[in-house]
């Protein structure tokens, strides 16, 4: 397809701009996730819109990249022991991937794995590789690291849901059914809601880890 003058112009805007898909994608872990559009990196970076997109095609793939950045810097130099125990490797790749998910912030929910991602699954594959060692049928370990890749994730997200200004959405929502129920109704989430509110941490990570490997070494004993 001929080029354009107006084809031409953007291109040139961008490469004037010295700009590089990397800066792009740091501009924006630099802005609040709620907040990133095409423009508001652009100005950011103080360049016209036209420079952005020279890099990056729409604000959808930029999220993605974002999330992809900050998820494998993250997870990448994880290493599991070869003599790990199964319980150990499994609490090891699930508080990783917790933590890989909290650097991504907000962007969590665009992460995609691609085919170059092979150092992100290594962890994964060590993993897998001990559990079968351990006695593990090979179904059983799939979805025991599903779930486990599920409740890091899940916890994550939340936990960032809740660090947001406005704390958690749910929250709220939560207080006002109870509120708008009969007072001699939910006694005990009463006092809960009061007292301790469900904190959405590594230690609710812990407690979910623990509960799934405590049943899989029970299915492991059968």
């Amino acid at each position: 397809m001929a080029e354009t003058p107006s084809s031409k112009a953007r291109r040139g805007r961008g490469r004037r701009a010295g700009l590089t898909r990397a800066r792009v994608v740091e501009a924006a872990r630099e802005l609040d996730p709620d907040k990133v559009t095409m423009q508001a990196v652009a100005q950011h970076l103080g360049v016209d819109r036209g420079s952005v997109h020279h890099h990056v095609s729409d604000v959808q793939t930029l999220r993605e990249l974002v999330a992809h950045d900050a998820f494998t810097t993250e997870l990448s130099p994880v290493v599991i022991p070869d003599g790990a125990d199964w319980r150990e490797a499994c609490r090891l790749l699930a508080v990783s991937m917790y933590d890989a998910v909290i650097a991504s912030e907000g962007f969590g929910v665009y992460i995609r794995l691609t085919s170059a991602d092979i150092a992100v699954l290594e962890p994964v594959e060590q993993t897998l590789r001990i559990m079968l060692a351990a006695g593990f049928d090979e179904a059983t370990a799939a979805r025991a690291l599903a779930t486990l890749a599920t409740l890091a994730g899940a916890t994550a997200r939340e936990h960032l849901l809740q660090q947001r200004a406005a704390g958690h959405p749910q929250f709220p929502e939560f207080q006002q059914a109870l509120a708008d129920a009969p007072t001699a109704d939910l006694p005990l989430l009463r006092h809960l809601a009061e007292s301790a509110p469900l904190i959405y941490d590594e230690t609710q990570l812990g407690i979910a880890i623990d509960l799934l490997l405590d049943g899989l070494a029970c299915r492991r004993k059968r």
